[in-house]
């Protein structure tokens, strides 16, 4: 009878020594905090709320976007997170997105949370 070949996890005290070494390996850029005597990075990116309604509006899962709607305030935030040339189209053409973009409505009476509505094409008939 054969033994089948079991393979052993690495020893806790492994992982974390590899892990502290790791850590302590600053990437240019990174910024760091120090908890203990181990650096951590501190992983974010600034906000954009413009690229994350466009992510949900354009899943590969759903009909594509006909239009979003979004509160007044969104919207404001939306354009101050764009750079100046990427405003300046988004309120000329009324759209946000890669050309032909997706026409912005602003909506008042959209709820607090989440702000925005996605109105998305009919399916078409067959």
């Amino acid at each position: 009878m054969t033994r089948a070949a079991v393979r052993r996890a690495p020893a806790a005290a492994d992982l974390r020594r590899d892990d502290a070494g790791r850590r302590t390996q600053r990437e240019p850029g990174q910024q760091h905090h120090l908890r203990g005597d181990v650096a951590h990075a501190i992983h974010w990116a600034p906000p954009d709320a413009a690229g994350d309604i466009l992510a949900l509006a354009w899943r590969p899962d759903a009909a594509p976007p006909r239009e979003i709607r979004v509160r007044p305030e969104l919207r404001d935030r939306m354009l101050a997170q764009m750079n100046p040339a990427d405003r300046a189209l988004a309120e000329e053409r009324g759209t946000i997105g890669r050309p032909p973009g997706v026409p912005l409505v602003v909506d008042g009476s959209l709820p607090l949370f989440p702000g925005f509505e996605i109105v998305r094409a009919r399916p078409r008939s067959a």
